[in-house]
């Protein structure tokens, strides 16, 4: 990967839904090489996929929150408890928009959640607080999502 597939990178991060011409006219680069080098990038699985934007606002779930959760190191009787089976779990809820695991600060993992109402969300906390191996949680409801 060099600077050019950088620059179309960047592109596609503000508007994947340009057209290879239009991409071309930003990076300088000539329409066949530009979707050629798309096309590699996707091979290669550096661009994993496109997703829309959306105004949740304007949705059946305008509710979105971070939750912060802190993993145990063991549990009494049972031991390590994998992270890799609980980030299995929590993808499994539809709630869960997005999950990253993180290094720093009292916890281990951040997911991005949407919901209807707010008691669907301190009904999701509630919830979470159940699976096995997640000894804490900390939620920020979302008040604005700038981009």
């Amino acid at each position: 990967m060099d600077e050019k597939d950088e620059l179309i990178l960047q592109v596609l991060e503000k508007n994947a839904k340009l057209s290879s011409r239009a991409i071309a006219e930003r990076v300088g680069l000539p329409i066949s090489t530009v979707h050629r080098r798309i096309m590699k990038l996707e091979q290669d699985r550096v661009i994993k996929g496109y997703k829309a934007i959306i105004e949740y606002e304007k949705t059946k779930r305008p509710i979105s929150a971070y939750i912060f959760i802190n993993l145990h190191e063991t549990i009494p009787n049972k031991g390590h408890i994998p992270k890799v089976g609980i980030v299995r779990k929590l993808l499994k809820y539809r709630e869960v928009q997005e999950l990253a695991d993180v290094q720093g600060g009292n916890f281990d993992l951040v997911t991005k959640a949407r919901f209807a109402t707010l008691k669907q969300l301190s009904a999701f906390v509630e919830e979470l607080r159940d699976v096995e191996g997640i000894e804490e949680l900390f939620s920020a409801i979302i008040t604005e999502e700038i981009l």
